[in-house]
Order: C-alpha cells, then structure tokens, then sequence
C-alpha cells in the first residue's frame, strides 16, 4: 500500500493539472472570442473607435493570460496570435475594412482550433 500511494497521488495531481488547464483554455478561448466578434461587429457597422477600444479589451485579456498560455501551448501559435493582434490593431488605425475584417476572421480560426484541440474528444486523443 505504502508503494502505491505516491503512484496514486501523482496520477491525481496530474489529472488535476491536466483538468485546470484544459478549463483555463477553454474559458480564455471562449473569451477573447467573444471579444472579436464583438470586434468585428463594430467593423462591420465601421464605428473604428469601437472597433478599437473592444479590441484594447480583447488584448488586456490576452496579456494577462499569455503568461500561463506559454507554459500550455506551442509558442508558435502563441507568436502568431500575438502579430496577428498587432496587424489588426494597425489594420483598424488605418480603417482598413478588408484587411481589418480578414485579420478578425484569422485570430478567430485560431483561438477555435486551439479550442478544438484541447476538448476531451476521442479524436483528440488518438
């Protein structure tokens, strides 16, 4: 028994981890998506200013939640997010419509295919 009992409280420490970080993305993903599409209705209306501010919103929470993002996911995806962010912010201080609009689109198909990637479905895990 006295063998078995750091196996068991391993196994359940990591399952623990394994499950807050599968709920921390999933929540954060659901967020800031939220927040572009927020983004992209006010592109759509072409209100800049709005456009702006809802996404001065969209990346505060990313900020504070790519610290913990660089320990869960590939830093490469986290660096796309991240210049993808930066061109739409240029994109709507230019009041570009087309290249605005296409860059939401880009950071939205991101944030949902790493939100398909972490659900506990049997594809992703065979």
């Amino acid at each position: 028994m006295r063998t078995l009992l750091p196996i068991i409280v391993i196994t359940l420490l990591l399952l623990g981890g394994s499950y807050t970080s599968h709920r921390f993305i999933q929540t954060t993903t659901q967020m800031i998506g939220d927040q572009l599409d927020t983004v992209e209705g006010s592109l759509a209306q072409q209100k800049w200013e709005a456009a702006k501010n809802e996404l001065t919103t969209a990346e505060q929470s990313w900020e504070k939640s790519d610290i913990w993002w660089t320990v869960l996911l590939d830093h490469q995806e986290i660096e796309a997010i991240d210049l993808s962010l930066k061109r739409l912010e240029k994109n709507i201080e230019a009041q570009d419509f087309s290249h605005s609009i296409g860059e939401v689109s880009t950071l939205k198909l991101r944030f949902k295919s790493i939100y398909e990637s972490v659900k506990l479905t049997v594809k992703n895990i065979f």
